[in-house]
């Protein structure tokens, strides 16, 4: 944890100018643990597994979201609960998110039939938040190896909504004219709101990191200001106080783009709120919810199957034509394979059992009894049902099941008898 002495003499003698008499009470943050925060996944979450785990884990609410909880993890590991390793976690039931940076995607509004880019989206949080809010959602992210983490946090987390690619932001400008009802720029920034828990945040501030971040963003607002419909919103958001980065691009972007207005803006200091702190400002675009896009909206993904309806296999397939890496659409499927005697077998994704797209009913499921067990399973240990805490009497004959913890899914095993070969993907195996 970064202590008062480990901060930059550049940086408190500008967060004094920025904060006059408070600069003392901020600065005692810092020798203050950094806080930590869980979110909920609503499209999984059945409400009494939040309430089982608000009474067993001490969860306490974080009051600008409905679904976000504070945790003391201290109290937790002396107890021997580690959240991020819990069966919970990997089956998608909560995201652990930094609890100020929840305020974005709630500021937002999101609606059901809302499609939404997340602009600068990995490693997800904010993506996923929105993804259980939205009719369809664009995750995007420049970065090739900061995508796979991204990709690979909407698949735990299930959702069947999502497109994942990534691009730069002028090369979605290029796709996508008045398109999308909200768009999210959690834009890259100097990082001043991750100093408390994050040593190379304050090793890579300077005066001239600043001064590239706010061009930087300028640049991607640039790009999201085409992107975004008559009527439709751009939610702003960074983990900085610097006021260039926050207050000083809002009234430049504005001065550059009158057709908004800016609804909000706040800044979340970390002596004034729970959290690491954050910035985060609406704006709207002026004119009328006129859909101008190429492809019409529908509400929804499962059962849209024309060319020129909003899906995300049709997204995928305009993206691709401009060239653009889509890592997923949707629920990625799975394979049929055909043996050397011509029979036909399909094997099931990792995607589709966390998405219950596949095996969800009693009869090609397996739901582990105890928490010893699941993390047998998530070690990636083969499961023998006559060892298993509780009695097993399975409907199938053999071949895949979903394993599931308290009637959430894991990933996938398969049957031979009165045991399961573990499927868990083994990138994913860190007990």
């Amino acid at each position: 944890m970064s202590k008062i002495k480990d901060l930059p003499e550049q940086f408190i003698e500008r967060m004094k100018k920025v904060l006059g008499e408070e600069i003392g009470d901020f600065l005692s943050q810092y020798e203050k643990t950094a806080v930590k925060a869980l979110r909920f996944n609503t499209g999984k979450v059945r409400p009494e597994t939040v309430e089982k785990l608000k009474d067993e884990w001490g969860l306490e609410a974080v009051p600008w979201c409905k679904d976000g909880y504070y945790y003391d993890e201290a109290a937790l590991l002396k107890n021997g609960v580690r959240p991020g390793l819990s069966p919970y976690h990997e089956a998608g039931v909560f995201y652990i998110q930094e609890p100020s940076a929840m305020v974005t995607a709630e500021k937002a509004e999101i609606g059901p039939e809302d499609v939404v880019l997340d602009l600068c989206a990995a490693p997800g949080g904010k993506s996923t938040q929105a993804a259980a809010k939205a009719g369809l959602l664009l995750s995007n992210e420049p970065i090739p190896g900061r995508a796979r983490i991204l990709s690979s946090n909407i698949e735990r987390l299930g959702f069947d909504n999502v497109v994942v690619c990534s691009a730069y932001p002028d090369e979605l400008a290029a796709c996508f004219k008045g398109f999308f009802d909200k768009i999210i720029v959690d834009a890259p920034c100097s990082g001043e709101g991750m100093m408390r828990k994050d040593e190379t945040a304050i090793n890579e501030w300077s005066p001239e990191n600043v001064e590239a971040c706010i061009v930087r963003q300028a640049g991607i607002l640039e790009a999201a200001a085409g992107m975004v419909k008559p009527g439709g919103r751009i939610i702003y958001s960074t983990c900085t106080f610097e006021p260039g980065e926050n207050e000083g691009q809002m009234e430049h972007f504005i001065s550059e783009h009158p057709e908004f207005r800016l609804i909000s803006a706040e800044t979340m200091y970390p002596h004034k709120i729970k959290g690491e702190g954050h910035f985060c400002a609406v704006l709207e675009k002026a004119g009328g919810n006129t859909d101008t896009a190429a492809l019409s909206k529908t509400g929804g993904s499962k059962k849209s199957k024309g060319k020129n309806e909003l899906t995300p296999e049709n997204i995928k397939k305009l993206l691709q034509k401009k060239k653009i890496h889509v890592l997923r659409a949707g629920v990625e499927p799975g394979e049929t394979i055909t043996d050397k005697r011509g029979k036909k077998r399909y094997e099931p994704s990792h995607a589709e059992a966390l998405s219950g797209y596949f095996g969800t009913h009693e009869k090609d499921s397996l739901n582990l009894g105890s928490i010893e067990d699941a993390e047998s399973y998530l070690k990636g240990n083969v499961l023998e049902l006559d060892r298993l805490e509780g009695e097993y009497e399975l409907n199938s004959d053999g071949g895949w099941l979903t394993v599931m913890y308290d009637g959430y899914s894991m990933g996938l095993g398969k049957l031979s008898g009165r045991t399961v070969k573990n499927h868990y993907p083994k990138g994913l195996r860190h007990f």
